[in-house]
């Protein structure tokens, strides 16, 4: 009786999500098919509980009625007056980069953490959930979701949203399984071969733990996957974060400076042991290489308070750089540049040029969606 109850309640509080979602505004038609689709879920699961309930039947249950609230989560945060629309349809073109199939939708999750910075693999990756689902009832979920979190209070500041990029790199890491393989194979590397790679870890290898060694080479790849899109940009924050003791290694992180070498060596093209590996590595296994994928800007319209006219994908990712440059040359160089006489404050400078990365993002965005409307 007790087990009834309590699942009753469970099915409550789902009911009650999908009721507040049935509003909701998306982007895009993919959403709005995944939503419907968990209206479809829980009628299922109302429709088909078993009597008597025993252990077996109530984990699962838990778990198909968790996958629908979780959905929900993400998909709240996805809506049209929510998403940062700009950076997801960036991120997205960057994702269509490395897989064909579009079986996945990026969505995101608003936090009140400022560093809430992060990848959720769960909705994407277990794969568990969707076969039980497929054998109870029927359902397919045509796409998967794609979680990323950020900071609800910089969810709209395009600056650090270059940060995004990196959090994709998880995904793409977890769909090919890179660091995996690599930390398996690295394990019985020869002396020499090691020897070359040792300076970027905290560990010998004789000391070598095997899941200590994947997160390390996980964080490399997506340094260097980020910096394929937008440069040095990340690295400005990894400097940053040195002044508060991030420079040290932990279980999880390697060292900032070691981050920071080997991507100033990739965009540089200079030779790096373990950035060529880690390159070598992802050429082998997802057949698409670590190369620089955005273009460089040289225009003077920001100084003109003017959006740039972009032309295709390797300018919409250099966007991001260019605004960086201009800002790491500070506030005066803005004002003389842009030919501004008097004092002018860098939040003014600030919000100048996040507000035309915004729109100069968007802009792109609307005449691609032209062009392919009106068959041009």
């Amino acid at each position: 009786m007790e087990y009834t109850q309590l699942l009753d309640l469970h099915l409550s509080q789902c009911e009650i999500f999908l009721n507040k979602a049935k509003n909701n505004s998306y982007s895009d038609t993919d959403k709005q098919t995944y939503q419907n689709t968990l209206f479809t879920l829980f009628d299922a699961i109302k429709a088909s509980i078993p009597d008597p309930l025993d252990d077996s039947d109530l984990f699962v249950l838990q778990e198909q009625l968790n996958f629908i609230a979780k959905s929900l989560e993400f998909l709240m945060d996805s809506t049209l007056n929510t998403i940062p629309f700009e950076v997801v349809s960036c991120l997205n073109l960057a994702m269509e980069d490395w897989i064909e199939t579009k079986s996945f939708i990026i969505v995101t999750s608003l936090n009140n953490d400022i560093d809430a910075y992060s990848f959720d693999e769960k909705l994407a990756s277990e794969d568990y959930i969707y076969s039980s689902m497929q054998a109870s009832y029927g359902i397919t979920f045509n796409k998967r979701l794609v979680q990323i979190n950020l900071p609800e209070i910089l969810a709209r500041d395009y600056f650090s949203s270059v940060i995004l990029y990196h959090e994709l790199g998880h995904f793409i890491d977890l769909y090919f399984g890179i660091s995996k393989r690599m930390a398996t194979e690295m394990i019985k590397y020869q002396p020499l071969e090691w020897t070359a790679i040792q300076p970027f870890f905290d560990f010998s290898q004789n000391q070598i733990h095997v899941e200590k060694l994947r997160n390390h080479l996980c964080e490399y790849f997506c340094d260097l996957f980020a910096a394929q899109y937008i440069g040095q940009t990340s690295n400005h924050y990894l400097k940053y974060l040195e002044s508060k003791g991030a420079n040290r290694t932990s279980y999880s992180h390697p060292s900032s400076e070691n981050r920071l070498k080997i991507v100033n060596d990739f965009l540089d093209g200079t030779t790096n042991a373990l950035g060529d590996k880690i390159k070598t590595y992802t050429k082998n296994i997802t057949k698409q290489e670590l190369i620089k994928r955005f273009k460089p800007i040289s225009s003077d319209d920001f100084y003109n308070f003017l959006p740039l006219e972009i032309a295709d994908s390797a300018e919409l990712h250099g966007v991001f750089p260019y605004a960086w440059k201009i800002w790491l040359k500070g506030a005066e160089s803005f004002k003389t540049n842009a030919g501004i006489a008097g004092d002018l404050p860098s939040k003014v400078i600030y919000k100048s040029l996040n507000n035309l990365i915004e729109k100069s993002i968007g802009n792109y965005f609307i005449l691609k969606d032209w062009k392919e409307m009106s068959g041009r």
